[in-house]
């Protein structure tokens, strides 16, 4: 045996990286949300090594071929997504399926919310000038806001942050991806609809919204 076999064998078997870039393609279309790559290498039995390469073979694909797919690093995964130009399109397409955004205090809210956290309910009222209950209680439906434990001071009030659910909506791998400000509030702005959950609204109240899960 050569001293090159042998070195071949010792490797493992080589790895066809086109056809495994198709899977791993395959694989991100049909589940839509993030996917980790130990993940996709664990499904494909595969080394973690050969998925990223794969993943790169895919980012040149559609780079090549000016797609409207992009491959998206998000909340920790890799993630097919459609590219920012084409919003306003897919935005008409799906417009019938959509119900009633989030209103315009729940997109301030939650942009403080998304650069001050954890904060809490007085905080956010403090900054925004406004009783927020309401729409933290919308925010947490949504699933964009969660609880994130008491703040050690009189009264210990509850603690709010950003979830997973707002990582992916808003195609960030870390909240330390977050842009600046300015930039933030026009992407919310032009941000597609979340539906509303009947109830959402309604007069603020006194309690904070902690009860309600994300």
């Amino acid at each position: 045996m050569s001293p090159e076999t042998a070195g071949a064998q010792a490797s493992g078997p080589a790895v066809d990286r086109e056809r495994l870039a198709s899977a791993v393609e395959a694989l991100l279309f049909s589940h839509g949300a993030p996917v980790p790559g130990e993940r996709l290498a664990e499904v494909l039995d595969t080394g973690l090594k050969d998925v990223l390469a794969a993943l790169d073979e895919l980012e040149t694909r559609y780079a090549a071929l000016e797609s409207g797919l992009r491959l998206a690093r998000i909340a920790g995964g890799f993630q097919l997504t459609t590219r920012v130009e084409w919003r306003d399109a897919i935005e008409r397409l799906i417009a019938p399926k959509r119900e009633q955004a989030l209103t315009e205090a729940a997109l301030e809210a939650l942009s403080v919310i998304a650069y001050r956290q954890p904060i809490t309910l007085p905080e956010l009222n403090e900054i925004r000038g406004v009783n927020s209950h309401s729409v933290v209680t919308t925010l947490m439906k949504h699933r964009l806001v969660r609880s994130r434990g008491r703040k050690q001071v009189v009264g210990r009030p509850l603690l709010y942050g950003t979830t997973r659910d707002f990582l992916e909506r808003f195609e960030l791998d870390r909240l330390e991806d977050l842009p600046k400000l300015r930039e933030f509030e026009e992407t919310l702005a032009s941000a597609a609809p979340v539906p509303a959950e009947s109830g959402s609204g309604g007069t603020d109240a006194d309690a904070d919204p902690a009860e309600v899960s994300e």
